[in-house]
């Protein structure tokens, strides 16, 4: 039995108009603000520069980089039929699902002036769409899609499959809040919407995550996944002044840098807190609230009882960022194995706990007993363990243990994609152990060129390539800072010497660049006794790249052709699908390796080649098959387009891949854009 699209309407919109009732912060007097009243608008990591970049636009001759201007959620939620959203917790993922029901439901098409960077950018945000049904799902445990529905909807599915829904021009957002109940079927829970979506016109869909605990998640495609960035100053400065009448600037509240997660922000301006830290906010939230030692102590032991399910009154400090602040308050008091067992129950719940109250024990024996309870055990609990204590632990004592595990996980692929990110920052920031500049030796011999997949790429034919050395990674920050260090070439990096990113590989950097680090590292590996006197270190050619990539592998028609065979992997590449939309430490996707043991040979970084495009962005002068016509001239102008390999963090599964042709000016760099060297006879 299905129901009427007026009664699905007037359903879904009660029930968005709801939310505007809900509480939003508490007033430094006492009165709370409602959603109607008072709402901060997102944004997400996702710039108009790496919108740009997904053609390669072309940049200036070491051009200074422009300030990154951010999208807002809403826009991602407007231009993105299927897309998740991750935060910390406390960033306001509820908060802003209520919100767009609620605008949405209110038919609020209001252009809103919104902050877009530090420096004061500020564009217009709006959804301009007509008749947008929002149905809000808040997931639960190893609930299945329909169930959820069914309980918010009953008779929808048969709606949708209706002439009524077809011959109508409302559309359905589904919204999935708090992904991160659905534990292990979560990917499944998307895989169903997506579903529901090829079955019926004009369904989207909207997922919000907590990021800790859905850092394993790789949503399925053509879902894409962005992460909600902290409150800049300005938007604090402004909600502050809309919401609450403050003018926090004069009385310096909620400008600390806690304050820019949007839980401890309400905090701050409810208790009149700075917040330099959460635990300062914390202290001063309770000491508002609370008023005397007894109740604060009851406060605290009821937020630890609520995080481990034990709390009768679910509804009692219903914030987790709250409960989780107050939890670590009420650790201080117990053992620190009483919080390494309660981390080990659940450690995207229990780690901003362990963090909080790593720096309420800074510089007490008892953070040291923590850290060492961390480290015991083995398995993935012990790995865990291993990458929160090497954010908590300052003391040379555990430097090797936790080199040692965090090595490992990087090098195995052990635990999720999200916490091997994390791992690859540790490890880089303790002194990254491994060889980041190993070779592969490749042997002389023909395989197959190209692909039909695209039509730069074509067509496939045999071709033959002489014996060479090639990086198993990119080059890294680390080893390229070393060569601006010794050069003093210019370099633009906004992270290429931060401790965490030094075997992140090395971006902003023009082909020129590139190959002029070559020159400096064959002067300095032929002293070193590395290269004999004929060879030299170089940048691949577009075959020479290719065959390191693909190995063997034939063509397989339409077929799109990976390092790791002809089918797409999840968890074998930084591409778009892993969300990260950033670099990460080389190595982090051991699966993806090519059958000559490369890594990151698909997404990361595009990589420089040393052959010629042509002057066309769209399509190349110098097409296949590949000749020697010229294209490898390495004093072409510089309107002449290099070819760019591999795809990068934000390329999908099309670009991200063995054969995929991209180009930039030679004098062009982009933080997407890094390269791996050859090593070969000299010519």
């Amino acid at each position: 039995m299905s129901m009427s699209l007026d009664r699905l309407r007037e359903t879904l919109f009660e029930q968005a108009l709801a939310f505007g009732a809900r509480p939003l912060m508490a007033r430094p007097d006492g009165d709370v603000a409602s959603l109607a009243e008072g709402y901060i608008p997102l944004l997400v990591n996702f710039t108009v520069e790496d919108k740009a970049a997904k053609g390669l636009r072309k940049l200036r001759e070491q051009a200074e980089p422009e300030p990154p201007v951010y999208f807002s959620a809403l826009e991602m939620a407007r231009d993105h039929v299927a897309l998740v959203l991750a935060g910390e917790t406390g960033s306001g993922k509820t908060t802003f699902a209520r919100h767009l029901s609620f605008a949405l439901a209110r038919g609020d098409k209001t252009p809103r002036m919104l902050a877009r960077n530090e420096l004061g950018a500020r564009q217009a945000e709006v959804w301009e769409a007509d008749d947008v049904l929002p149905l809000y799902l808040e997931v639960r445990k190893e609930a299945c899609l329909m169930a959820l529905v069914d309980a918010a909807a009953p008779g929808l599915e048969a709606l949708l499959a209706s002439d009524t829904w077809s011959s109508s021009s409302a559309t359905l957002l589904i919204i999935l809040d708090a992904l991160e109940n659905a534990g292990s079927s979560a990917a499944r829970l998307l895989e169903e919407a997506l579903g529901m979506q090829a079955a019926h016109p004009r369904v989207r869909i909207l997922a919000l995550a907590e990021k800790e605990a859905s850092a394993g998640l790789v949503p399925p495609a053509p879902f894409v996944r962005f992460t909600l960035l902290p409150l800049l100053k300005g938007q604090r400065i402004g909600a502050a002044r809309t919401i609450a009448g403050l003018d926090v600037e004069a009385r310096g509240i909620g400008l600390g840098s806690a304050a820019a997660n949007p839980a401890q922000f309400a905090m701050a301006l409810s208790a009149s807190a700075h917040g330099a830290s959460a635990e300062e906010i914390a202290d001063a939230w309770l000491a508002h609230v609370a008023k005397d030692k007894q109740t604060t102590k009851l406060l605290c032991g009821l937020a630890s009882d609520a995080l481990c399910g034990t709390l009768d009154d679910p509804e009692l400090l219903p914030v987790t960022r709250v409960r989780q602040l107050l939890a670590a308050r009420h650790l201080a008091d117990q053992t620190p194995k009483s919080a390494v067992a309660a981390f080990r129950t659940n450690p995207p719940l229990w780690a901003p706990v362990l963090r909080s109250l790593a720096r309420r024990l800074s510089g007490t024996p008892v953070l040291t007993e923590l850290v060492s309870d961390l480290l015991e055990g083995d398995g993935e609990a012990s790995l865990r363990g291993a990458l929160l204590a090497s954010e908590l632990s300052t003391d040379g004592a555990f430097h090797m243990a936790l080199t040692e595990k965090i090595r490992k996980i990087v090098e195995t692929g052990a635990l999720t994609p999200g916490e091997r990110e994390q791992a690859g920052r540790a490890l880089s920031t303790l002194g990254d152990p491994r060889d980041l500049e190993a070779l592969a030796s490749v042997s002389a011999g023909s395989f197959i060129f190209g692909s039909n997949t695209h039509a730069n790429s074509a067509p496939p034919h045999v071709l033959t390539v002489g014996a060479f050395r090639i990086g198993l990674y990119p080059v890294t920050n680390g080893r390229y800072g070393q060569f601006v260090r010794a050069t003093n070439r210019s370099w633009q990096s906004p992270d290429g010497f931060s401790p965490e990113r030094q075997s992140a590989p090395a971006t902003d950097l023009t082909w020129r660049d590139a190959n002029a680090f070559c020159v400096w590292l064959t002067e300095i590996w032929r002293h070193e006794g590395r290269l004999t006197d004929t060879e030299i270190v170089r940048l691949p050619t577009e075959p020479e790249w290719e065959r390191a990539a693909r190995g063997d592998q034939s063509d397989r028609g339409q077929d799109i052709i990976y390092p790791w065979g002809h089918e797409w992997q999840d968890d074998a590449s930084n591409s778009e699908e892993a969300g990260f939309n950033t670099t990460c430490t080389v190595g982090l996707f051991p699966k993806g390796r090519s059958p000559y043991g490369c890594y990151d040979m698909a997404g990361q970084v595009w990589e420089w080649c040393t052959t010629l495009w042509g002057e066309d962005m769209a399509t190349p002068s110098f097409r296949y098959p590949y000749e020697n016509d010229g294209r490898e001239d390495s004093n072409a102008g510089p309107a002449i387009r290099r070819v760019l390999r591999g795809g990068c963090f934000s390329s999908g599964q099309m670009k991200a891949c063995c054969t995929y042709r991209g180009s930039l000016e030679p004098d062009g760099f982009w933080r997407g854009n890094g390269f791996r060297i050859v090593v070969a006879p000299a010519i």
